[in-house]
Formats: structure tokens, sequence, C-alpha cells
């Protein structure tokens, strides 16, 4: 698979993952409210399923925007390495699907099959090939993880900011 190709698969993959997480979250919310901890019930019990979607339209268009740069300037480090910060906050996120599933509703949970058969083996292969290609040095990718990290926490961040 060509470079450019892996990179397209990701705003792809993003997007079938929040497709299954738009279609089941009306189900789900009023569970995710009440299974939530105390200390995010606050402002978890304010999110409407209209700022769920809009929350997922951002999280789809921001990557397909960054891989379409990434795929305009091949050479541009920054680009590569939001690139891969990308696929560190999807690897990051397919394992919080899977801790949720398995922890907060004992079962299924809103986005893990995606997670689980596309997420999380698309982002060891993607991470890997970043590696071992050296689209990035091994210090920006370390320095990736952190960001990845918050990146992934900002949804929640911004809505507790906000109420």
């Amino acid at each position: 698979m060509t470079r450019q190709t892996a990179l397209w698969l990701i705003p792809s993959f993003i997007a079938l993952h929040n497709v299954e997480e738009a279609i089941t979250f009306p189900r789900y919310l009023p569970a995710v409210r009440a299974l939530a901890p105390e200390s995010f019930r606050t402002f978890l019990g304010h999110v409407t399923y209209p700022e769920v979607l809009l929350a997922l339209t951002v999280a789809t268009l921001l990557p397909l925007a960054v891989v379409a740069w990434a795929s305009a300037r091949p050479t541009s480090h920054l680009a590569l390495w939001l690139v891969v910060t990308i696929q560190m906050v999807m690897l990051i996120n397919a394992v919080w699907h899977v801790a949720a599933a398995v922890f907060l509703f004992r079962g299924y949970g809103p986005g893990v099959i995606t997670a689980l058969a596309v997420n999380l083996p698309f982002s060891a292969y993607l991470l890997r090939r970043a590696v071992t290609e050296r689209w990035v040095s091994r210090s920006a990718l370390a320095s990736a993880l952190p960001v990845a990290v918050v990146l992934h926490a900002a949804p929640v961040l911004a809505v507790a900011l906000a109420r």
C-alpha cells in the first residue's frame, strides 16, 4: 500500500467510526449519563445529541483537512507529525472504547465495533509503518503521545469548561 493510500484511510476509518457512534449514540446517551462517574455527571447531563453530532463532524473534518495537507505537501514534517498524532488519538480512542464497553457498559458501547475491528489494527499498522519508514523522528513520535492524550480528552474538557 502506498503512503498516500494509507494516509487517506485515516479519515475514511475515522468517518466510519464516527458514523457508528452517530447511529448508536441516541440509544446510549442516557446510559452514558447514568453510568458516568459522579464528577462527570454534572456536565454530561447537559450534552445533547445535536452537540454529539457536531463534535463527531468536527472530529471527522479536522483529520480530513490534515490528511489533505499531508497529501499535498508530502515532505512537510509538521503535516506528517499531525497525521501520526491523529492516529495516536485513534489508538487511544480504540482502547478507551474497549475499556468503556467492558467496564462501563458490560457489553457493547457506541463505537466499539469499529474501534476493535478497524481503528486498533490500523493504528498499529500505521504507527509501526511511520516508525519503520521514518515519517517523523523518534523524538517527534514520542512528543506526539502526550499531545494525543490531550486531544483525546479535549472534547470532554471543552464541554466541562463551556458549562
